[in-house]
C-alpha cells in the first residue's frame, strides 16, 4: 500500500517543521504540525477543535537539541508510519492518508503525538468518530478491534498481520 500525495507533503513538511524548530531528528510531533499546513481530514478535526498546538511548538522550539544536515526519523515515528498501512486497510483505503498516521498515533501507546492528543482530549474512538462527521467510514471490523487495543499493538501484533 502507499502513500497518498497529499501525505507525501505532509511528510515531507514533517522535515521542514523539525528544521525550523531546530531538531536533529523527525518525529510524530514534527508530523502533527506539519498537518496544520495542508488540506486534509486530520487538519479539519484539528480546526474543528481550535488546535494549533502552540504549546507543543514552544516545547519543540526550547529543546536544546543540535542542528544537523542529515534527518532522521525516531523509532517511534517509523513504527507509527509502518503501522499507518494497516489503519488504511481497516478503513478500506486504497492508500495511506493522514487520518491513519493519527489513528496509528492513538493506537500506540508509546506514541508521544497520540499521548499528547489523548492529554488534550483526543482518543482512537473520538478521532473516528469526527472522521465520520467529514466523510463516510466503512472499516473491517476485526480489523478496528485489533487495531484499538493498544496492548494489541503494542506487542507488534500489526506488524504481523502486515506481512500476512
Amino acid at each position: 500500500m502507499e502513500f497518498n500525495p497529499e501525505l507525501e507533503k505532509i511528510i515531507a513538511n514533517s522535515r521542514l517543521v523539525a528544521i525550523n524548530l531546530n531538531s536533529g531528528y523527525i518525529s510524530s510531533f514534527h508530523f502533527l504540525i506539519a498537518t496544520l499546513k495542508s488540506d486534509n481530514l486530520a487538519h479539519k478535526i484539528f480546526e474543528s477543535h481550535n488546535w494549533q498546538f502552540e504549546k507543543l511548538i514552544e516545547t519543540l522550539r526550547s529543546d536544546d537539541e543540535r542542528k544537523v544536515n542529515r534527518y532522521y526519523l525516531t523509532q517511534e515515528f517509523e513504527d507509527i508510519l509502518k503501522n499507518s498501512k494497516f489503519y488504511a486497510r481497516t478503513y478500506l483505503d486504497k492508500k495511506v492518508n493522514s487520518e491513519h498516521i493519527i489513528f496509528a498515533m492513538l493506537a500506540n501507546k508509546n506514541s508521544y503525538a497520540g499521548n499528547y492528543l489523548n492529554e488534550i482530549g483526543m482518543d482512537y474512538f473520538k478521532f473516528k468518530s469526527e472522521c465520520e462527521k467529514i466523510r463516510i467510514v466503512k472499516s473491517n471490523r476485526l480489523l478496528e478491534i485489533i487495531g484499538s487495543n493498544k496492548l494489541l499493538v503494542s506487542i507488534g501484533l500489526l506488524h504481523i498481520i502486515n506481512k500476512i
